[in-house]
């Protein structure tokens, strides 16, 4: 595990506004936590952090803390593609592990007008049509989801690729 992140959820702990509000800011339990490291007297030393561990792990029981791992926060990312460029500090600044495209199989497809069709894929998005380019869908075929300019996105099958939303 290389990177480990901490928020505190403003809405469940008001004093953790500011400090979840600042990018890169540290949670007010994990600050608490890394001051333990400047106390001089090993007994009190080892105090200090048995009981800030103690309210770091009954914070994150409570879902008033959120630790994640590199791996969790690139899952997170990839669930969240086909959303614009929603920024969410927790996952981040860093888009080298943000996904460019998504490749995955059409489970569902369902008409909703006129050349436009609404695809549910087996990764549990949802995409609707935006253009009326003529396709020809069939559940079961994989397909490849793309990013495109000004937070647009493709949606490439073996009949043709057309632009896309997700809804869900």
């Amino acid at each position: 595990m290389k990177y480990l992140i901490l928020v505190i959820v403003p809405a469940l702990m008001p004093s953790a506004g500011m400090a979840a509000d600042r990018p890169g800011g540290q949670a007010p339990v994990l600050r608490a936590l890394v001051e333990c490291r400047g106390v001089a007297d090993p007994q009190a030393r080892l105090a200090c952090y048995d009981d800030k561990v103690a309210v770091l792990a009954d914070a994150e029981q409570a879902g008033k803390v959120v630790v994640a791992d590199e791996a969790q926060i690139r899952q997170s990312k990839k669930a969240l593609f086909g959303f614009g460029t929603v920024r969410l500090p927790i996952l981040g600044s860093d888009d080298r592990d943000t996904p460019k495209q998504i490749e995955a199989k059409l489970v569902s497809l369902r008409n909703v007008g006129y050349k436009k069709w609404e695809f549910t894929l087996d990764n549990g998005m949802h995409w609707r049509q935006t253009d009326d380019v003529e396709i020809f869908p069939k559940a079961g075929q994989p397909v490849i989801v793309k990013t495109a300019a000004m937070g647009s996105y493709f949606l490439k099958l073996p009949s043709g690729t057309v632009r896309v939303v997700r809804t869900q």
